[in-house]
């Protein structure tokens, strides 16, 4: 008999679970929304029954004889925190929307356990702080014994900012913020006066614009102004401040149906204003004793900044976990639960690897010749990486589905559309014929760590995609598909160890065109998430400008060429 931790994240968005063994290895973590194909699943329980069902029989959980201890990533509902806390930027009744998804959530978690026949009453569930989890989930990840930790997103239980201290891998609090400044809602109200909306996820748009636009220092101090910090905590400006920075802001607001660009200007404004407060933020988190930051919650997904972080803050090494926003909250609640369990406060340190989601069903790969018919098929066995480089070279565009998920938002390798980089027309012809997304959008670059020097000006480890970094100016000419306006790439560095196969891919690549970077993006369709079944790729691959799929080694292609 065998005791199997459950990490729930319980926010109403962004669902995701997680397994722990009893001896605190992450067995599993997936977000919900691949397994629905629902964009951040809102409202929908993250032990959602068959996905829990699949997870479960993946991990060999024998149902007649082990246990399972489920966890939750908050430690009660937002309906009992003051509304302010999330209505100040954002319009009241979204926040509202907000708060009753995530108590429905937090009531819910575990629920499942009864329809799949494990419990026959509402399991009890331990409860974790959400700030909390988010250290712990993001410190699993990180190769360090010490470290400072700092989490930073849209809100927590009494505030949207924490700091911890990592000593011997184990977390205390130095301090956390109280009240309702936050970080996380002002990028989301800056997403809606830039015409996007957040509630899907578009904080991603006002980055990749904001390389596009000029800093106009009075909507970026405008956008500064709603927050301050003091000793690191973020507070909220008065209410009259907030009332006439917005109204200033709405003047440079763009309507959804105006064109992109008109936001740009706004866009790079706010990224700025970003950029300015998360430096006094991180002036005020410095340690002597520590040369490495850990960080985590939704804002640990701005590559552009994160970036700039390392030698320039006071660190001289950042660490951003694979999936650093509530979904990941799921593997902090195992862990913690596991934790609890063996009454250690030392946090597990994992392998690193991002790929604990679903593997790819055998028995639909077993059935793939069957799109003879309308297809090419072709088992490309142990070459696969060095067949799979040649299609690239030709010019093709190739849809990857291999072993496991990755767990977060980046597709990194095993669930990619991949090309080559080199044609300036790439980026153009991937956006229009296969994503079917903004022209403006960029994609990122894949290469070997052992060659960042060559190409980057201050090269750093970027394994999940986590930084945005400069290109060497007479590199950046040579791979124009996966430079952004700004000469930035947000890059995703493999090495033998950690991406064997798609090491592979690049070094064959490098080795046939002389260029050793490939283009990566994620193997969906704008405002889908990534894929997830077998049927799912093949539904991408037949009704877009995919050229080919891979699915483990059996590449398909098309008998004529995509348009």
């Amino acid at each position: 008999m065998a005791l199997f931790h459950l990490g729930l994240s319980t926010s109403g968005h962004d669902p995701a679970l997680a397994l722990v063994s009893e001896t605190g290895e992450i067995l599993f973590a997936e977000a919900t929304e691949r397994f629905v194909q629902d964009k951040r699943a809102w409202g929908v329980v993250p032990d959602h029954f068959n996905h829990l069902a699949s997870a479960l029989k993946m991990v060999g959980f024998d149902v007649a004889r082990d246990r399972l201890r489920v966890a939750t990533t908050w430690s009660r509902a937002k309906a009992d925190l003051p509304v302010q806390m999330s209505g100040e930027l954002l319009d009241i009744a979204d926040a509202n929307w907000v708060r009753e998804l995530q108590a429905d959530m937090h009531r819910m978690a575990g629920a499942s356990l009864m329809r799949l026949g494990l419990t026959t009453e509402m399991p009890e569930a331990r409860r974790f702080d959400h700030h909390l989890c988010h250290a712990v989930a993001a410190c699993a990840f990180a190769p360090v014994e010490d470290a400072a930790c700092l989490v930073i997103d849209g809100e927590g239980e009494v505030g949207a900012v924490s700091l911890f201290d990592l000593r011997a891998r184990s977390l205390k609090r130095r301090w956390r913020s109280w009240g309702p400044g936050s970080l996380g809602a002002l990028y989301s109200a800056l997403t809606q006066l830039c015409g996007f909306d957040w509630r899907q996820g578009e904080e991603w748009k006002v980055m990749g614009l904001a390389a596009f636009g000029t800093v106009r220092p009075e909507l970026r101090d405008a956008l500064a102004a709603i927050l301050e910090v003091d000793n690191g905590r973020l507070l909220l400006a008065d209410h009259a401040t907030i009332t006439a920075m917005i109204a200033r802001l709405r003047q440079a607001s763009r309507a959804p149906s105006a064109p992109i660009m008109d936001a740009a200007d706004l866009a790079a404004s706010g990224q700025a204003a970003y950029a300015q407060l998360v430096d006094r933020m991180l002036a005020d988190c410095t340690d002597k004793d520590v040369d490495t930051l850990i960080l985590s919650g939704g804002c640990a997904l701005n590559s552009s900044y994160n970036g700039t972080i390392a030698g320039r803050s006071g660190f001289d090494r950042l660490c951003v976990p694979p999936a650093p926003a509530d979904d990941g909250n799921a593997i902090g609640a195992a862990l913690l639960s596991y934790m609890e369990t063996a009454g250690t406060t030392r946090i597990p340190q994992g392998d690193g690897s991002p790929y604990l989601g679903t593997p790819v069903d055998a028995n639909r790969v077993g059935k793939l010749h069957h799109a003879q018919r309308s297809a090419h098929v072709t088992d490309l066995g142990a070459d696969s990486a060095e067949r799979l480089a040649a299609c690239l070279a030709e010019g093709k565009i190739v849809g990857v589905m291999r072993g496991r998920a990755e767990f977060g938002p980046r597709a990194l390798g095993n669930r990619s559309i991949l090309a080559d980089p080199r044609p300036a027309g790439m980026k153009d012809r991937v956006n229009a014929a296969v994503k079917g997304r903004e022209p403006y959008r960029p994609f990122a670059p894949v290469i070997c760590a052992e060659d960042l020097p060559d190409w980057f000006e201050t090269p750093q480890s970027s394994p999940y995609m986590s930084l945005t970094l400069r290109w060497r100016a007479e590199r950046a000419a040579q791979v124009p598909a996966v430079v952004h306006a700004d000469g930035t790439g947000r890059l995703q560095s493999v090495t033998p160890d950690s991406t064997p196969w798609l090491h592979r891919v690049v070094r064959s690549f490098g080795a046939q065109t002389g260029v050793p970077v490939i283009l990566n993006t994620s193997f969906n369709v704008m405002g889908k998430p990534i894929i997830h079944s077998v049927e799912d790729a093949l539904s991408v691959f037949m009704t877009t400008g995919l050229d080919a799929v891979l699915i483990e080694d059996t590449l398909i292609e098309k008998t004529t060429p995509a348009a």
